[in-house]
């Protein structure tokens, strides 16, 4: 989904939840529903407001093979920051060439596109 739709969704959402609670308290007289009208529309602007929607429509991931080389980049980072506080220069010299090599495949899977499951 789009950025511009995404926020179309949670504009759309809040006005919706306040269109809902004018109008019940203009056309609608009975205790009892009025106040369930009430809560509906306070409902309808939260999902809004707390970003609930984005939970409801998830974003589709297309690049999984370069987002799988990232985090794993990003696990090597932390091993890095682990072996150079420690002081273990093989360990970073080490992790330092994995992290060339991840680099690399990075560049070979960046555009290729792969589905979902």
């Amino acid at each position: 989904m789009t950025k511009f739709s995404r926020s179309a969704l949670h504009n759309t959402l809040a006005l919706g939840g306040v269109v809902v609670i004018l109008l019940q308290t203009l056309y609608i007289a009975y205790d009892r529903i009025q106040v369930a009208i009430i809560l509906a529309g306070i409902i309808i602007n939260q999902i809004g407001v707390w970003g609930l929607a984005n939970k409801l429509l998830p974003e589709r991931r297309v690049y999984l093979e370069l987002r799988a080389e990232v985090d794993s980049f990003i696990g090597m980072v932390r091993e890095l920051n682990s072996q150079a506080v420690q002081g273990d220069q093989v360990a970073v010299d080490q992790t330092k060439t994995n992290m060339h090599e991840s680099v690399e495949r990075m560049a070979e899977v960046a555009a290729i596109e792969s589905e979902e499951e």
